[in-house]
């Protein structure tokens, strides 16, 4: 008997230690935190494909690296905006949550402006990946104008 209460009260102790961490792990300042290093790092390599265009580094062996990050990252990026994240220190507007299609429909050109680039820098011609990268650009700026608050 002294067996079976051991086992059981180690069974409770464990959910409410794997339930505890759950919780935790999905607190809305971690969420935010993992938004915020998600879209810098989209950020990052979209900086990396615009040197590249530019001529200002040769490393085209990076291209479809960055190109593919780009639209791998921002494929995660709507798990990243869940309820209750709206508040803390973040830049998300409320109107992600208070109009979610309007905004998921905005992620959703931008993904496919990002698999744009893909295809674009799959085929090398630095042209089409600038011009890719433009549509891109645009797609992310009109996102941002309507759901990121502005640096001040």
């Amino acid at each position: 008997m002294q067996h079976f209460v051991r086992i059981a009260l180690a069974a409770i102790l464990t959910a409410a230690v794997v339930g505890g961490a759950a919780s935790a792990a999905n607190a809305p300042e971690h969420v935010i935190k993992y938004r915020q290093n998600l879209m810098k790092a989209v950020g990052g390599h979209i900086s990396n494909v615009a040197l590249l265009v530019k001529g200002q580094v040769d490393f085209s062996g990076g291209l479809g690296t960055d190109s593919q990050a780009i639209v791998d990252l921002l494929k995660n990026a709507g798990i990243a905006f869940p309820e209750g994240t709206a508040e803390g220190k973040t830049k998300a507007k409320p109107e992600i949550w208070q109009d979610r299609a309007k905004f998921d429909a905005a992620l959703e050109d931008t993904i496919g402006k990002a698999e744009a680039l893909a295809v674009a820098a799959a085929g090398g011609d630095m042209a089409a990946v600038g011009a890719a990268l433009g549509a891109l650009g645009k797609s992310c700026g009109a996102c941002h104008k309507s759901f990121r608050i502005k640096d001040e």
